[in-house]
């Protein structure tokens, strides 16, 4: 079956590389060839943006990015050494920060193989080391349409198709860990046919990258991360289902320890008082074949009429840390000539947004995700590669109530979030967690924003 998959992704890989030219010629193809723009060449830039700031409090440490906005899930126990009382992560922490605030320019007006262009770039000020905060890219690509509505193609950094249909909560993280959340430098194909849309992409990683034995690194990954989905939409209901497929190379070289013996400056060998060789340790690399192929299939549902919303997905989620879900992989086997085999950490995630209104808006969320194990038996070591290396989590569920009032282009909303996980003091060679404990968290969060 992995072989199968990673076929299956170097096929679609090479047709990545060449969907451009295809698809252009196909919708070409269907209509006289015409550059002429709608508005009769003149290109419209409109900018847009909003100031936002954010008011939070947490009862507990949490793992985070963004000066805390991106606030994900509490942190286990971790009790002083010489004080067995004092748990170090059941500090609160409060924060006023106005780095989400976001500018954006929206192009439109050209014209090129008989399809209308637009384009997008959009930043905000959350690309910050230490105290310094700097602007960040958050998207950036081109769009080609063609008039027939039938085919658009994408290029460039945007959402990744796994974070489709987002939940309306307040808080910076969409509803993640049980949301996938990326943006992604990508190659995307849509095709619409009458109440139907397939979409196919290709995409590689960047700010959001898979964890492995050499951290978040994805250089590796040689082969673009694919996406392949299909929606259906009808009057206010849309029913969809994707498939991700991402193969990884965790680690082209391994180091091998070896045994030499000692030579001293005057180019002898080095005894003991024995006279016996002194023996010393080396390294050397070599090189290794490792390759992880993993499949996420996910199903969502989404129905809005009037004032009133629902919105559902569904995960699961094979070694989704590139999507900011906190699973992973393993070593399920190591070989004589140091290579590795590796398995995914899988598990089931889902979420339910409910929302009703308009210029005052009620919302509520809610996610679950359970851990489900490795796919195959952990070699001795039991090692796992996680988010934050967060290996223990056995559920993790949360309920968030939300209240907001928009009035002339300014949004005041407060909200609630409950976040429990239970964490395991042990972890069997199946991933599987054992001896949980719940650990919760309050966040309490107040968003002023003006958009424009």
């Amino acid at each position: 079956m992995k072989r199968l998959f990673v076929v299956a992704a170097m096929l679609l890989s090479v047709n990545a590389m060449f969907a451009q030219d295809t698809i252009v010629a196909q919708v070409v193809s269907e209509a006289e060839l015409s550059d002429e723009p709608k508005n009769g060449g003149k290109v419209t830039l409109k900018p847009y943006g909003f100031v936002r700031d954010y008011l939070y409090y947490d009862s507990r440490q949490t793992y985070n990015t963004n000066a805390g906005l991106f606030e994900q899930i509490p942190k286990d126990k971790s009790y002083d050494p010489e004080n067995s009382t004092y748990d170090l992560n059941s500090e609160s922490e409060m924060n006023f920060l106005a780095i989400t605030t976001r500018l954006g320019l929206n192009m439109s007006g050209v014209r090129a193989l008989n399809a209308d262009v637009t384009a997008k770039i959009e930043a905000d000020f959350c690309g910050f080391t230490g105290n310094n905060f700097m602007i960040r890219l958050r998207q950036a690509y081109y769009k080609m349409q063609w008039r027939n509505n039938k085919h658009s193609l994408l290029m460039g950094q945007a959402w990744h198709p796994m974070t489709g249909d987002l939940p309306e909560v307040l808080a910076l993280a969409s509803g993640s860990p049980f949301q996938p959340f990326s943006r992604s430098p990508q190659l995307r194909y849509d095709y619409k046919l009458s109440n139907v849309n397939f979409t196919y992409a290709a995409l590689w990683q960047f700010q959001y990258k898979t964890v492995g034995p050499t951290g978040y690194d994805p250089k590796f990954n040689k082969i673009p991360e694919m996406f392949l989905g299909i929606d259906y939409s009808n009057n206010g209901f849309k029913i969809g289902y994707g498939v991700d497929i991402l193969s990884i190379v965790p680690r082209t070289s391994a180091t091998v320890s070896y045994e030499v013996a000692k030579v001293g400056d005057d180019g002898k060998y080095v005894l003991d008082a024995e006279g016996r060789t002194i023996k010393e340790t080396k390294e050397k690399k070599v090189r290794v074949d490792e390759r992880l192929t993993t499949c996420s299939p996910m199903l969502y549902v989404n129905y809005a009429k009037n004032k009133f919303s629902v919105k559902a997905k569904g995960v699961l989620a094979e070694n989704t840390a590139h999507l900011s879900m906190y699973n992973g992989f393993g070593v399920s086997e190591i070989h004589k000539n140091y290579s590795q085999e590796y398995t995914p950490i899988r598990s089931l995630t889902g979420w339910v947004d409910l929302c009703y209104g308009s210029k005052l808006k009620f919302n509520l969320f809610g996610g679950f995700s359970k851990n489900l194990g490795a796919k195959d038996e952990l070699a001795s070591g039991n090692q796992i590669f996680a988010r934050n290396s967060v290996k223990n989590i056995d559920y993790m569920w949360r309920v968030c109530p939300a209240v907001s009032y928009t009035v002339s282009g300014v949004t005041f909303g407060l909200e609630y979030e409950l976040t429990n996980v239970g964490y395991g003091k042990e972890v069997n060679s199946w991933a599987d967690v054992e001896a949980t404990r719940d650990v919760y968290n309050n966040r309490l969060c107040a968003m002023l924003k003006y958009a424009w």
